[in-house]
């Protein structure tokens, strides 16, 4: 008999250690595992910024001046060896006085290689790269002039951070690791942020909430996602609020419509679609038409 129980002890021991392999996930494979998440090879999406000064009453969070509201149109779409460097194009529908500035922006899988961004201004014509002042600094300046900045749209790596399991929080009703992310002393030079903690769902390996701090250790911004759903068979993440604690000012990031998995063409990602108006309308509308 006892024989007989210490068989059915291992049995069950075998049996959780794989119905149950969450417990045995590193932080580091927890990372990388929302890095690689499933997002398309492509993407083509509307999109509604609202920035707004905001102040704290009854413990609720509300604008004290009139949002400035931008309309855009983001296309991306994923090149290179396992289709891990990726380009994509932003373009301003609205207001009308500002339509036609563009953003492009290319991504890439070696570590070495710094993100390549530009921005481009249509009442002036020119495309301005995006760049910090050294090479020991990090970039500055906000994106159209929201709480979102330029370093916080760039693709990360996972060598770039050292990670700590914290341990595990229920967050907007899921169960969450809570990750903290320290960059390394190369990554931290050219960083603005010396860590954050993130709120990483188990199921679905999404990051809920984020906790930033700047290089002093203090808090500078919560970023918290919301509105889930499956699009595509992809998790979709259809807002994003960026409360910047520092100048108490807040930005909603709202997917209007997206689409993922089309043809896009490799040209329509390049500087041509910042500053030739014919091409890129040429190229959205055939976009549009799928969003719609």
């Amino acid at each position: 008999m006892k024989q007989r129980q210490t068989i059915g002890l291992l049995f069950i021991i075998f049996v959780f250690s794989f119905v149950n392999p969450l417990q045995a996930e590193t932080p580091e494979e927890i990372m990388q595992k929302v890095y690689d998440r499933d997002n398309g090879s492509t993407q083509v999406s509307m999109i509604k910024l609202s920035t707004c000064r905001y102040t704290i009453n009854d413990n609720k969070m509300g604008c004290v001046e009139t949002p400035r509201i931008k309309v855009m149109e983001s296309v991306r779409k994923d090149f290179g060896k396992n289709l891990k460097d990726s380009k994509s194009v932003i373009i301003i529908l609205e207001p009308a006085s500002e339509r036609g500035i563009g953003f492009l922006q290319f991504d890439w899988d070696d570590p070495d290689k710094e993100t390549d961004q530009w921005m481009y201004f249509s009442a002036l014509g020119k495309v301005k790269r995006i760049i910090s002042g050294n090479e020991d600094e990090p970039k500055t300046g906000s994106f159209f002039g929201t709480e979102i900045t330029y370093e916080d749209l760039e693709a990360r790596h996972i060598e770039d951070y050292a990670y700590k399991l914290l341990g595990e929080e229920t967050y907007q009703n899921r169960p969450c690791w809570v990750v903290e992310s320290i960059p390394t002393l190369k990554r931290a030079k050219t960083s603005n942020y010396s860590k954050s903690i993130n709120w990483i769902d188990q199921e679905r390996y999404l990051s809920l909430k984020s906790i930033l701090y700047n290089r002093q250790g203090r808090r500078v911004k919560r970023i918290t996602n919301s509105s889930i759903e499956k699009i595509n068979g992809i998790w979709v993440m259809r807002e994003m609020l960026v409360n910047n604690i520092e100048t108490k000012r807040l930005t909603t990031f709202k997917l209007e419509s997206t689409a993922y998995n089309l043809e896009v063409e490799d040209q329509f990602l390049t500087q041509r679609t910042l500053t030739d108006s014919v091409f890129r309308e040429q190229n959205l509308e055939i976009y549009r038409a799928v969003l719609k």
